[in-house]
């Protein structure tokens, strides 16, 4: 009996404690004008005040990389309108706070004519200091800070720099008619991130159960006016499923894109997803870390090897991407040597000058191969993929690299219209398969099983098994087939 009350008193208590207003709420926040004004109004803060009418809120008003850094020290309860990748270890509502608008890079027409992102290669790029828009950008290049929009567009107008990168709405209108844009990354819904314990809970909680409410009496539309449309919300079917994907395929951030997706992975994705449209799929920016971070109880990670540590602890999918091993590349013609048997011998006898990046490494039996090679015929080469055969293209430094098929059809003809040939290393494990990786948790088995029935009607199909082979580069059909039957289908 004893135990029966101090279960009650127990649950009345933490019923309580959720449900009442706290003492005080801290808010870090960034001034948006319009949106989070330091008088306290704003579109944002209105929201805020509605949702939390039981709570003493206090509002910190500081740069964005202040306040994400001051939550991650715990400073701050609450921290407003930011992007998941900013801040990974938050607790987030099912419920975002508004789509941000596209971040594109801005140049002047008659400097520039930038098409795709590729363009952005090696040229000289500026932003607003403390926004990290770098980890978006996977091409090399020069950075120049810039204090001020007004700072950054007279950098602009006067060939300092090649491009400027930022949100639509900060672009002063009477520079507008004056610049183009390519897109840099697609608009993308943006959240409240709530500290990740009881009490953000209990607050993220009281968010999801409230916005609902103010959309269906119409104080949503009330709230953000012109800029409802934007934000979504018409359309937002919270019944649907959230599952966050994390990814560092820059493809896959842009998937929904006007700059179509260009890897593997994106094109996969594209296939898989539009079979799954009672889910919200969200791509998010994976941390530059080994770490494997998640983004709450329904995240998974878009793709990863499958290891036995990592099944003891993930949900792992059927194999749904195949990557064929690395292979000898070079824009000569390497039909002459296809009888020889080994990477030392074809270096020798073909004269080829193999690029090499001394922060590369490869598996085990690469690297066997490459310490039999002639150390005099390897050159230095970059370590970024683009850069490396933007340089192999040329033929001045090397004239042959190891490297991916997948990253080969990715990038080459974006480079050059030049033909490019391959040498097979004859490795002992000709292929890698991608599997989706997620947290183990009710939602996720569903999300799983629903992946892996639709991934199974998929690879049986010509389309996918097409879209994986234009990945292959220049392998032939009869080798591919058998790969692709032995890493895809004998798993079925």
């Amino acid at each position: 009996m004893r135990l029966v009350k101090y279960l009650l008193l127990l649950f009345v208590f933490s019923y309580v404690f959720i449900n009442s207003a706290f003492a005080t709420v801290k808010v870090g926040v960034t001034h948006w004008v319009d949106y989070t004004n330091p008088d306290e109004t704003g579109v944002y803060i209105e929201l805020l005040k509605e949702v939390y009418a039981d709570e003493q809120l206090e509002f910190d008003f500081s740069t964005y990389k202040r306040i994400t850094n001051l939550f991650e020290q715990k400073q701050y309860d609450i921290v407003v309108g930011v992007a998941k990748e900013d801040i990974p270890l938050a607790y987030y509502p099912n419920w975002y706070l508004d789509y941000d608008y596209p971040i594109n890079a801005y140049f002047v027409d008659s400097a520039h004519k930038f098409n795709k992102l590729s363009d952005l290669n090696n040229k000289v790029l500026s932003w607003l200091d403390g926004y990290n828009f770098d980890k978006f950008i996977e091409y090399p290049h020069d950075y120049y800070p810039a204090s001020t929009i007004e700072n950054a567009m007279a950098l602009l107008l006067n060939k300092r720099i090649d491009a400027f990168v930022d949100f639509d709405y900060n672009i002063p209108k009477e520079y507008k008619s004056k610049l183009n844009y390519v897109e840099v990354v697609p608009a993308r819904p943006i959240y409240l991130a709530f500290s990740n314990n009881e009490k953000g809970k209990a607050l993220a909680r009281k968010f999801d159960q409230t916005m609902p409410k103010l959309k269906s009496s119409g104080r949503l539309q009330a709230l953000y006016k012109l800029d409802y449309e934007n934000t979504r919300f018409a359309e937002f079917d919270a019944n649907k499923t959230k599952i966050v994907l994390s990814s560092n395929d820059e493809s896959l951030l842009r998937l929904n894109s006007v700059t179509e997706g260009k890897s593997l992975d994106a094109q996969l994705y594209k296939l898989i997803l539009a079979e799954m449209r009672d889910y919200r799929i969200e791509f998010v920016k994976a941390p530059d870390t080994n770490v494997e971070v998640q983004f709450g109880i329904s995240h998974c990670f878009a793709n990863k090897i499958n290891t036995p540590e990592r099944a003891s602890r993930y949900l792992i999918s059927k194999p749904f991407s195949l990557y064929l091993a690395p292979r000898l590349y070079s824009p000569n013609n390497l039909a002459q040597f296809k009888h020889i048997k080994n990477l030392d011998e074809l270096v020798s006898q073909s004269g080829l000058r193999l690029g090499l990046s001394k922060f590369r490494i490869f598996s085990e039996d690469i690297m066997s191969l490459l310490e039999e090679v002639d150390k005099t015929k390897i050159k230095p080469a970059p370590t970024n993929i683009f850069s490396r055969l933007q340089q192999l293209a040329k033929l001045q430094e090397f004239d042959a690299s190891i490297e991916y098929p997948s990253d080969v059809a990715t990038y080459w003809h974006d480079i050059t219209d030049a033909d490019i040939h391959s040498f097979d290393l004859k490795l002992k494990t000709s292929f890698t398969v991608g599997h989706l990786m997620c947290e183990r948790s009710e939602e996720n088995i569903k999300f799983m099983q629903n992946f892996n029935n639709t991934l199974s009607k998929l690879i049986q199909s010509d389309e996918y098994k097409a879209l994986i082979y234009h990945f292959a580069a220049d392998l032939p059909a009869e080798q591919f087939n058998k790969i692709y039957q032995q890493a895809l289908l004998d798993e079925e």
